[in-house]
């Protein structure tokens, strides 16, 4: 397996900036962290470990500018290269990943009225566990051109109990990604510095929460997670792209998850640097 490919595979670290238009809360930014420890045999992965302690953070928009509680997001992956394409028309593994989500807050899960749910200070924490195939393989119809589908399914077998019912245990997810290097397929973005590339990429993902969701219906919106990202890497930048994202669905940010949001945002991202 590539490294490139494996990188494909990878969520990007990311800032996005103010709470964009929509109903998201007033924030400052929003930052999400994911460095990635690589373990394998050897150069070209035939099977690895990957690591990744990964952090979210909201910076909230109000008096004093509060940091709420991170999204603490461990996770550890662990992957198998079915297809070996030395000429890398295509790429396919499976992966199988366990991570745990917490808050690290101890409070009550209820407000003192055991309705309303404390999203200041309330427990949160989960345990999941997701597995799936990846595929990635150029367009023949344009070259330097990559696309990728990735499909799994997750399930949450360990949960606070008042999550139960309430959060959505089963999960199912469908990941498409199409990247273009514009320098080398147009001769109009290409410049005089052959490492710097202007590179464009869109990726959407659907999701559906499969099991019990409070005041939800057996087909039901608030069941849906979609996601469609738009980046864009100019060549002054090495590194970093800009992007814009809409996003529809559950709240991911820790004891959140009562809300659905429905937001179209913009920030930077970067796939921060390989530890092997």
């Amino acid at each position: 397996m590539a490294v490139s490919t494996l990188n494909m595979f990878r969520e990007p670290s990311y800032i996005l900036f103010g709470s964009g238009i929509g109903n998201m809360n007033p924030l400052m930014f929003e930052g999400d962290i994911v460095p990635y420890y690589l373990l394998s045999l050897k150069r070209n992965i035939k099977w690895g470990i990957q690591l990744s302690p990964r952090i979210i953070v909201r910076m909230e928009n109000m008096y004093s500018h509060p940091v709420r509680t991170p999204s603490f997001i461990p996770t550890i992956t662990f992957f198998y290269h079915l297809i070996d394409s030395k000429n890398e028309s295509r790429d396919l593994f499976t992966y199988c990943s366990w991570y745990h989500h917490s808050n690290g807050q101890e409070g009550d899960f209820y407000e003192t009225d055991s309705i309303a749910i404390n999203t200041t200070s309330g427990s949160f924490y989960s345990n999941w566990i997701e597995g799936g195939v990846f595929l990635s393989r150029p367009d023949r119809n344009l070259s330097n051109t990559f696309n990728y589908i990735k499909l799994s399914m997750a399930y949450n077998y360990m949960l606070n109990n008042e999550l139960i019912g309430n959060y959505g245990q089963l999960r199912f997810f469908a990941d498409f990604q199409s990247t273009i290097n514009l320098s080398k397929a147009f001769r109009i973005f290409r410049s005089s510095d052959n490492n710097r590339s202007v590179i464009l990429s869109q990726s959407v993902r659907f999701g559906w929460i499969a099991d019990n969701l409070s005041d939800s219906k057996t087909i039901d919106k608030n069941r849906l997670i979609f996601r469609y990202t738009l980046s864009f890497k100019p060549s002054f930048f090495k590194d970093v792209s800009l992007f814009c994202q809409y996003y529809y669905g559950q709240d991911y940010y820790n004891i959140n998850f009562g809300k659905t949001l429905n937001v179209i945002r913009f920030g930077i991202s970067s796939k921060i640097k390989i530890f092997n």
